[in-house]
């Protein structure tokens, strides 16, 4: 079980993850109505089971801790100089702002990054912008194209942002992104270890925070080589804040910001 997870999401399970495992996965066994892990392996591995339930079992698997303008100097980075930088270069006229949130989770961070570049455009006349957000787990996505949280989750959003661009609902204690914000975050499954991957054009800035370690060595050089080859020269890559370290991978990426990342050309 833990091979092929680890091969079909390339998330680690040593050892000493077992019990986490067993824990997510008798969960998973229950709400399947197996009575012992055994019956359910037997039914995924040898009876075809993994044709209905490879989501479910991928989706009981991966974490999804996230929260509004998590690492919160990434988003300073990316309105006080990542913006302004593009919009110079650009010379005020070019397509949509392409950013990918990758690893998307519950649609915190894609929302968040949508909030800051709406009011990017707000001072920016004919700046626009698209955000794809794409993650593993079809659970999360469910809860991020919904757009609805509890009041309790929008601590970090300012109170400026809030007034344009969360709607309240105080019946229920819930706030929901209102609809342009919204329009501006398209959704797509996706698992990081597969080709092809969901960007339709080169993107400008890729977010792909606090994914990388629960990836091997090998499996990381991939996936930041793929995602190098989806961010054109001079785009921006966000990583999470105990990802730095990938001097050694020989990627073309020149640290600019703690955890941000230049695309240089090709070496």
């Amino acid at each position: 079980m833990a091979e092929f997870i680890r091969r079909r999401s390339g998330i680690k399970m040593p050892p000493s993850k077992k019990p986490f495992l067993e824990g997510r996965i008798r969960r998973r066994i229950r709400r399947a109505g197996f009575k012992t892990m055994d019956d359910y392996c037997r039914w995924l591995f040898e009876e075809g089971g993994l044709a209905h339930d490879e989501s479910a079992l991928l989706n009981a698997v991966t974490t999804n801790k996230t929260d509004f303008f998590r690492e919160r100097h990434h988003f300073e980075f990316l309105t006080n100089v990542v913006l302004p930088n593009i919009r110079a270069a650009s010379g005020g006229s070019r397509p949509p702002l392409l950013i990918w949130s990758a690893g998307c989770s519950n649609g915190a961070e894609p929302y968040s990054l949508a909030m800051i570049c709406a009011d990017f455009a707000r001072k920016n006349l004919g700046f626009d912008f698209e955000i794809l957000a794409s993650d593993i787990s079809t659970e999360v996505l469910r809860t991020a194209a919904r757009a609805i949280y509890p009041h309790s989750a929008i601590g970090p959003v300012s109170d400026d942002l809030r007034r344009r661009y969360l709607l309240h609902d105080p019946d229920k204690d819930e706030v929901r992104i209102n609809a342009d914000l919204r329009r501006k975050v398209t959704f797509k499954h996706h698992n990081l270890v597969d080709e092809p991957y969901p960007a339709s054009r080169i993107t400008d800035i890729v977010f792909c925070r606090n994914l990388l370690i629960y990836f091997d060595r090998t499996t990381q050089k991939v996936v930041l080589s793929r995602l190098c080859r989806y961010l054109r020269p001079g785009g921006y890559l966000f990583l999470g804040h105990s990802e730095g370290g990938i001097a050694d991978l020989n990627l073309p990426l020149r640290a600019v910001a703690p955890t941000t990342f230049l695309r240089e050309e090709d070496r």
